[in-house]
């Protein structure tokens, strides 16, 4: 892991997801990119007196201006807190396409939950990147990595999540495994067992060792009872697959997935 992606959702004041972001970032001795979108300009008519026309460019130049000086704020603020490889990318758009762009150049993309980006949004941009994303309660606070819970089911995606965040995880005192998985031995099949019928093995292979945790639950409940196990873990942050096989309807009628988005309290490691 050697870039990681910051949307900065305020530049008033870093939100929760800025700071975790660059904990992480010093953490792993990464380079950190804060991405600002630019607020949209007032439109403009070809009706419109050129007076208005040109309040509206001196809008969108002043707004422009303080996002340039916000970069140098963000700078001196990431280099203060150990990050002394950092950049400022100011883009205009959606906060998904501009996500998904910026994903191309990065690891990880670190995103706040809150008013100003929902759970909703998240999900969104967990699925337009192919990358992990971290998603932060707004007004999180404390940083710590003590305790890590994966919720593991044996999937594609889980074992992508697992695999992304094998960094975080070698730095944890104690990995909680949630396991849900309904895998049957493949008895006289030759077929071998693989990382997804064995994963305290995989993870031993990275010096990783897990207190494991059973969880035995439908897709209606299986969300509830992943955070329920990690908040009796005490884990700092939850990492998880995201989205299975029929992604429409999970979206539309409810799932781990989703009612992790909504509900968790602490930090979400992500990928599809």
């Amino acid at each position: 892991m050697n870039d990681i992606l910051a949307l900065v959702g305020d530049i008033r004041a870093w939100g929760a997801n800025v700071k975790y972001a660059a904990n992480v970032a010093a953490m792993l001795e990464c380079a950190l990119t804060g991405a600002y979108i630019l607020p949209p300009c007032p439109p403009s008519y070809d009706f419109a007196p050129p007076s208005l026309a040109s309040e509206i460019i001196e809008i969108c130049r002043g707004q422009f201006d303080v996002a340039v000086r916000a970069g140098k704020d963000f700078s001196a603020w990431a280099a203060g807190n150990d990050v002394p490889s950092n950049s400022w990318h100011i883009a205009e758009g959606s906060p998904i396409d501009v996500i998904a762009s910026a994903a191309n150049w990065h690891d990880l993309a670190v995103l706040e939950r809150g008013e100003s980006f929902s759970w909703i949004e998240a999900g969104q941009a967990l699925l337009a990147v192919d990358i992990p994303c971290l998603v932060v309660p707004e007004q999180f606070e404390e940083f710590r990595l003590d305790t890590i819970a994966v919720a593991w089911n044996g999937s594609a995606q889980s074992a992508r999540a697992v695999h992304s965040s094998l960094p975080l995880l070698r730095r944890a005192s104690m990995v909680v495994l949630i396991d849900g998985s309904h895998i049957e031995p493949l008895a006289g099949t030759g077929v071998g067992a693989g990382p997804a019928r064995n994963i305290e093995l995989y993870l031993a292979g990275h010096d990783i060792k897990v207190t494991r945790t059973r969880i035995d639950a439908d897709a209606a409940h299986a969300g509830e009872q992943i955070l329920d196990a990690a908040s009796d873990g005490a884990a700092d942050l939850l990492v998880m697959g995201a989205y299975g096989r029929a992604r429409f309807s999970e979206w539309i009628f409810g799932g781990a997935t989703r009612h992790v988005l909504e509900h968790a309290r602490l930090p979400l490691f992500m990928r599809h």
